[in-house]
């Protein structure tokens, strides 16, 4: 846990500080509506993407018929799927109650944060770690395709939905300043990739990935630690990042300094909201 000495941010303001990152990189490019309870991301042009498709934290207790009006406003471009995000604790109560019966799938993530020292984890042998050139559009090619490898381990791969992620993925680099920090072989191949982000302070890294026939080599914590790196030499004195609670990657994060400070629920369904 991230121990906290005077004047500085305690542990529930450095998660805020991390989802909030989050949450304005995703908000990159879409329509965002603000209401009393949450704020609605929607981006008709990607439709498959929940991520950019939802309602992100949410508060309070909406009812079931505000949600519904909120996520079927006009002009909202309805998704394929429908996500809503919590971080508060009595919000969270609220909506398991509400959406678990509607058949809303349920996951929690982690906001981690780096508060001491830099990881200094080997490069493996035969790569080369890049902060990738917006112009390089080779290389920009080269990481769309590792990154397509990298999705098509996920259930929920189809190939419209990873060219989806990759047109939101360069729009947060092109539009929202962020940048891709790419593992590359001698050959040009790229093996393993993720965005980083400087903000207000705050370095968020996301979207890291490893090819599957590159996996066990330490290319993730490799990237992740150059990235954390960098964001420190920006003057970032948070870094963070976001993982599911019970996945692996949380502990490869965990592994390299990275703490977990607080916690988000998604609930995920197909479809909108049922009538009742």
């Amino acid at each position: 846990m991230v121990n906290a000495g005077a004047g500085e941010p305690r542990e529930a303001d450095v998660a805020e500080m991390i989802f909030r990152a989050e949450d304005e990189l995703l908000s990159v490019g879409c329509r965002v509506t603000t209401t009393p309870f949450a704020h609605i991301l929607r981006d008709p042009s990607l439709p498959l993407i929940y991520d950019v498709n939802g309602l992100r934290d949410v508060r309070g207790r909406p009812t079931l018929d505000q949600l519904r009006r909120a996520c079927d406003a006009p002009g909202s471009g309805m998704a394929r799927h429908l996500r809503l995000v919590a971080r508060d604790a009595a919000t969270v109560r609220h909506l398991d109650a509400l959406l678990l019966p509607l058949g809303f799938s349920r996951q929690v993530c982690v906001a981690m944060a780096l508060e001491g020292p830099l990881p200094s984890p080997p490069i493996p042998l035969g790569l080369e770690l890049l902060l990738v050139d917006p112009e390089d559009d080779a290389l920009l090619q080269a990481v769309a395709v590792g990154q397509d490898l990298v999705r098509r381990e996920e259930p929920w791969y189809g190939a419209e939905v990873s060219r989806q992620m990759d047109v939101l993925a360069l729009r947060q680099m092109r539009v929202g300043k962020a940048e891709f920090l790419a593992a590359v072989t001698t050959g040009g191949d790229v093996v393993g990739s993720l965005l980083l982000r400087c903000s207000a302070g705050v370095g968020f890294i996301a979207d890291v990935g490893t090819v599957p026939r590159q996996r066990r080599r330490g290319v993730a914590s490799a990237l992740v630690a150059a990235a954390a790196a960098v964001c420190r030499d920006r003057g970032c004195a948070t870094v963070g990042l976001t993982a599911r609670r019970d996945g692996n990657p949380r502990r490869i994060y965990g592994a390299l300094g990275f703490e977990p400070v607080g916690e988000s629920v998604d609930w995920l369904r197909a479809g909108p909201l049922p009538l009742g």
